[in-house]
């Protein structure tokens, strides 16, 4: 009977221990997806500061382009050179329209890869919960274990 009390223990310990390392893992596992996550949210940031850069200078182009054109037109220049100078500005119209869509969906991208970010820091968060809930049982349990080892070292009082 003793010796089947012996086993029970330590499988009982054993079991705690694997249950342990897999939150142990499951931890490590999700703090390196959240590190994953945070790079892929930084690349996004960087590139939709890369596509408001283009905005700006596309809307500077514009700003130049109108200029250059209204100095055509105080001058009196030909048809052909204003007609040249407004192509010029639709083509220039157009890249900015473009730059903007593409500005509007790397913000999207972003935006997104911060929810991304906030639900694999919520997963982090419930690994770590679930780890110090095993932690905090093996404690327990082995607390208990010493509390029964030392009243059988009391032996039977009485």
């Amino acid at each position: 009977m003793e010796r089947q009390c012996n086993i029970d223990r330590v499988e009982a310990r054993y079991r705690l221990a694997r249950m342990r390392e897999a939150r142990s893992r499951d931890a490590r596992t999700r703090r390196g997806e959240l590190a994953g996550q945070i790079g892929d949210a930084q690349a996004l940031a960087a590139e939709a500061r890369a596509t408001a850069g283009r905005v700006a200078r596309a809307a500077a182009a514009i700003t130049a382009a109108t200029a250059a054109r209204d100095g055509l037109l105080v001058r009196g220049a030909s048809a052909g050179a204003i007609a040249l100078a407004e192509r010029h500005l639709g083509r220039l119209r157009r890249t900015l329209a473009a730059e903007r869509d593409a500005l509007v969906r790397a913000e999207a991208r972003h935006a997104g890869q911060l929810d991304a970010v906030d639900a694999a820091r919520a997963r982090l968060a419930t690994a770590r919960a679930e780890r110090e809930v095993i932690e905090r049982h093996f404690a327990a349990w082995r607390a208990g274990r010493k509390k029964r080892a030392e009243r059988r070292a009391d032996g039977p009082t009485g």
